[in-house]
């Protein structure tokens, strides 16, 4: 299976290096060298990674005259200014640069997230609060997510109203 996966944490030492987990190093494994990009999120305080490819993917969609044209960006702009490649050494550890440990209002400790296709660093104190706040949006959303478009919703899928059932 190719995709990033699972929670994992770790510590930062005084030089910001900090151990890219086993899994993130095997699913970036077609990589060249593991290495992957990383920015600030938009939407809170942590950090979101995905690979040089996928990186190259976002490049691609811009439209390469728009500035000419005085239409910048303020989302490209804001990511591309921010973001930095980062190839674990021979160790599998990264240097966080102080401006993204800033953003993520990462101290000592550090969560690597799994998001499928890319993943997020996190500081754990954050991704614990967010986790409450996401568990209740993912429930929200679920039908949406798990349930094609065109398909009404069935009693599984939401709970009875009518007071009958088996229990």
């Amino acid at each position: 299976m190719r995709g990033f996966l699972s929670v994992s944490q770790h510590k930062v030492d005084k030089k910001g290096r900090v151990s890219v987990p086993m899994p993130i190093r095997i699913a970036l494994g077609g990589q060249e060298k593991g290495a992957f990009v990383c920015f600030p999120s938009l939407l809170g305080h942590w950090l979101q990674a995905v690979t040089p490819q996928q990186m190259q993917s976002f490049i691609g969609q811009q439209d390469e005259l728009g500035a000419f044209a005085g239409n910048i960006n303020a989302y490209a702009t804001l990511l591309f200014a921010q973001a930095i490649e980062l190839v674990p050494d021979s160790d599998g550890r990264i240097i966080l640069p102080p401006d993204l440990l800033a953003h993520a209002k990462i101290d000592e400790d550090i969560m690597f997230v799994g998001q499928g296709h890319y993943f997020s660093i996190w500081a754990p104190q954050i991704f614990s609060a967010e986790q409450a706040k996401l568990r209740q949006r993912a429930l929200d959303e679920r039908i949406n997510w798990l349930v094609p478009s065109n398909r009404q919703s069935t009693p599984i899928d939401r709970p009875a109203t009518d007071g009958g059932g088996n229990g």
